[in-house]
């Protein structure tokens, strides 16, 4: 069971080395730069900045794109939808919009580790006047429920196989079928997460988390590349604002 969302891809490359607050806000002017798009000349800029963050990242084009897959159904349905309401170039532009959306979002994803994630994510709020207490029982959630994800999906995987090898039918046809199909996955599924709950809680209690001021053993340092790829990012709303004005 392969999920490309929220995969973190490990590169020696400029992206991968930023701040994770600069990509965080970055990834937002993107998106953003995006939706502000008015027809489909102006996405040339958000294609170019794009290409440019794709070869500083040095991941391959074709792993961004096999990233696709996993949204082809709602890009296909939107823009069929769309094709009926506003013709073959209002098709284009919604499916282009969706495309770059979800790259964007992907680069980030691929680019910044889980953990650094949620540690941007905390230190982020800080400016928004919650307390530290707060901040980092919200950091621990976070990253804790980044990473039960792949565990689950490894887990999942490892159930579908256990139960076909006891000679489970996942093929068969029938609204029957499919529920004992599903409660078979569900509910094996159910007790292993709560098992790892549980083993997850003790070990928080054993090294006496709450207790006392939490450390981190990263530390985020903002560099001038940091400010170097916000002020570019910043400088790809201001050009999709001048095309859509002009």
């Amino acid at each position: 069971m392969r999920l490309t969302i929220g995969k973190y891809i490990p590169k020696d490359s400029l992206i991968h080395n930023l701040d994770p607050r600069a990509k965080m806000i970055s990834v937002l002017f993107q998106v953003t730069s995006v939706m502000l798009v008015k027809n489909l000349l102006g996405y040339i800029i958000p294609v170019a900045f794009f290409i440019l963050f794709m070869a500083l990242s040095r991941i391959k084009p074709v792993v961004y794109l096999r990233s696709l897959k996993s949204m082809w159904f709602l890009i296909v349905f939107a823009v069929v939808v769309q094709y009926f309401i506003g013709g073959i170039s209002s098709s284009l532009y919604i499916g282009l919009r969706l495309s770059l959306i979800f790259l964007f979002a992907t680069m980030f994803t691929y680019t910044t580790p889980p953990l650094l994630t949620a540690r941007g994510i905390v230190d982020i709020l800080k400016y928004f006047g919650i307390k530290d207490e707060q901040r980092e029982d919200f950091g621990m959630m976070l990253a804790i429920s980044i990473r039960f994800i792949p565990i689950l999906l490894d887990e999942a995987d490892r159930i579908i196989k256990a139960q076909i090898s006891r000679g489970a039918k996942y093929s068969e046809k029938g609204l029957r079928n499919k529920l004992s199909a599903v409660t078979s996955i569900i509910i094996p599924l159910l007790v292993s997460s709560l098992r790892k709950a549980e083993e997850l809680s003790l070990a928080l209690q054993a090294r006496k988390y709450g207790i006392t001021k939490r450390t981190h053993y990263y530390t985020l340092n903002w560099s001038r590349r940091d400010t170097v790829y916000l002020t570019a990012n910043v400088g790809l709303i201001l050009g999709v604002l001048i095309m859509r004005i002009f």
